[in-house]
């Protein structure tokens, strides 16, 4: 489904392999549901290629606008992390970080698996028009159900990128497209040709970094066990349970 509000934040990032089991649990019940309650996040997923030991974990945020992310309650919860997230900080590997506003985001509901593409161009000026010309002839093919396109930032209160990449800093404009598809399979043989249409069509910089995951978990704020409140409660009991497995 097209995604609310006007911005996103993607995130990537693998973890120490002896806390993966305890990364997925403090993520799923912890993490994402607090950021999610923040005000102007409107809804989080997750997502992961468990057969990787690297690029292993995909996190995508609807926000309202990129002003949710230098909000009071977003500084709260990033200067003040809980005890188990500060504990988890340490031990999260390759993390990048990527606030984008929306230029475009086509078709419907939300699929099982995505393709992650990032790439970037010395125009900045690409409009929603232009990209949907290049964008939209892959719905349906290969199962895509729907496609977003952002931008990042200059003026962004938070850094693009958090860990270095292989090819390292690309100039011009960063642009992070998302492909939603029903099968990861099928998504990993039409990704070549989708990043093929971001150089053509788009003149991005070299061939676009991309990788499929497969979705472990969504939720919206009307979801969340406390909806109302400022910020959701820490679960020391989850944590508790674990350190006594």
């Amino acid at each position: 489904m097209p995604l609310e509000g006007s911005a996103f934040l993607a995130l990537w990032n693998d973890v120490d392999p002896e806390r993966d089991a305890e990364y997925n649990v403090w993520h799923t019940f912890e993490h994402v549901p607090e950021r999610v309650g923040v005000a102007g996040v409107l809804s989080g997923r997750r997502y992961v290629a468990r057969e990787r030991t690297e690029d292993r974990y995909f996190t995508l945020y609807g926000l309202e606008g990129l002003a949710a992310l230098a909000g009071p309650e977003y500084l709260e919860v990033v200067e003040h992390p809980t005890e188990w997230s500060l504990s988890m900080r340490s031990s999260l590997r390759q993390f990048q970080r990527y606030p984008c506003s929306a230029l475009l985001s086509l078709g419907a509901g939300i699929a099982g698996s995505i393709a992650t593409f990032r790439f970037a161009m010395a125009d900045a000026t690409l409009e929603a028009a232009g990209a949907s010309v290049v964008l939209e002839p892959f719905l349906v093919i290969a199962g895509i159900t729907a496609v977003h396109l952002g931008r990042t930032e200059a003026d962004t209160a938070f850094p693009i990128r958090n860990a270095p990449t292989s090819g390292g800093t690309e100039s011009g404009s960063q642009f992070v497209l998302l492909v939603e598809g029903s099968d990861r399979a099928a998504l990993d043989g039409v990704a070549d040709d989708v990043a093929s249409a971001l150089e053509h069509g788009f003149g991005a910089h070299r061939t676009p970094v991309w990788k499929t995951f497969d979705l472990a978990y969504a939720i919206d704020r009307s979801s969340l066990q406390h909806p109302t409140t400022r910020r959701q409660p820490e679960r020391r009991d989850l944590r508790q349970r674990l350190s006594s497995s």
